[in-house]
């Protein structure tokens, strides 16, 4: 697993900036910089604290992967769409799928 480009495309799924993830992580900008550019491993404390900031947990930073195995193509194609919507949007897609499940 390529943790830096994971993290990268989860930053950009959710159109967040370096500096934005440094806010948010608690981690000093020059550091998420240089491990983004330089492809530096971060340490597991500083993973922890991006994948807080990014809505998820570290296992679920771990765990996405195994879960995609076993999804077709067309579910990845789908999983991968919803995940770079606006929260708005998302929210009435799930208001949808409520709506389908409950009928």
């Amino acid at each position: 697993m390529d943790v830096i480009k994971k993290l990268n495309d989860l930053r950009l799924q959710q159109d967040m900036s370096v500096y934005r993830l440094a806010e948010l992580s608690g981690i000093n900008q020059s550091t998420l910089a240089n491990t983004f550019s330089r492809g530096t491993t971060p340490s597991v404390k500083n993973l922890e604290a991006m994948c807080q900031a990014l809505g998820i947990t570290l296992s679920q930073f771990f765990a996405q992967d195994e879960e995609n195995e076993f999804l077709t193509a067309g579910e990845k194609r789908l999983l991968d769409c919803y995940r770079k919507l606006p929260a708005k949007v998302k929210d009435g897609i799930d208001k949808m799928i409520d709506m389908i499940d409950n009928s």
